[in-house]
């Protein structure tokens, strides 16, 4: 089996990740928010459920790796869990979250102790959590995005939030 690097330049880029998770999650508050202020409650109805939808199929592939592999959990922040604390983590829509933190772990054991096992894991549970992503992109950025250019052509304006979101 070959030997992956994990450079500082990846833990930069899996952190950087993260604050894009959090920044989409703040523009799907404000549009829903904007939907709700403009008694657009089909538009909104639309969005919770391209948002629930993509999330929930995001949190299930999640807990089914988990229980494909049998509950291996290789990092401080999953060995702290067990499955039924895990499973509940996933019921409440913070799996992902779970992911990340192990990332960011072995991330940083293989910049500070340059370990070589550490780096392995850490390309590892990064490649399974960018496959969540994109998982989770797919299924709620091409609905959400049909859904903003309706939006966009039946107003014929084009305001800076909905081009962000």
């Amino acid at each position: 089996m070959g030997k992956f690097n994990f450079s500082p330049v990846d833990f930069f880029f899996t952190c950087a990740g993260l604050l894009c998770l959090l920044a989409d999650i703040v523009l799907d508050v404000y549009a829903s928010v904007s939907f709700y202020k403009e008694k657009a409650y089909v538009s909104l109805g639309l969005l919770m459920l391209f948002l629930v939808g993509s999330s929930v199929l995001t949190q299930v592939y999640s807990w089914l790796w988990y229980s494909y592999e049998d509950f291996e959990r290789n990092t401080k922040v999953e060995k702290y869990l067990n499955p039924s604390q895990l499973r509940t983590l996933h019921v409440f829509q913070l799996g992902i979250y779970i992911r990340h933190a192990s990332v960011v772990e072995t991330s940083l054991l293989r910049i500070c102790k340059h370990d070589n096992v550490s780096g392995d894991l850490a390309v590892y549970l990064s490649h399974d959590l960018s496959m969540l992503r994109l998982i989770e992109t797919f299924s709620e950025g091409a609905p959400q995005f049909v859904l903003m250019l309706t939006l966009l052509l039946r107003h014929g304006q084009l305001d800076p939030i909905t081009g962000a979101c």
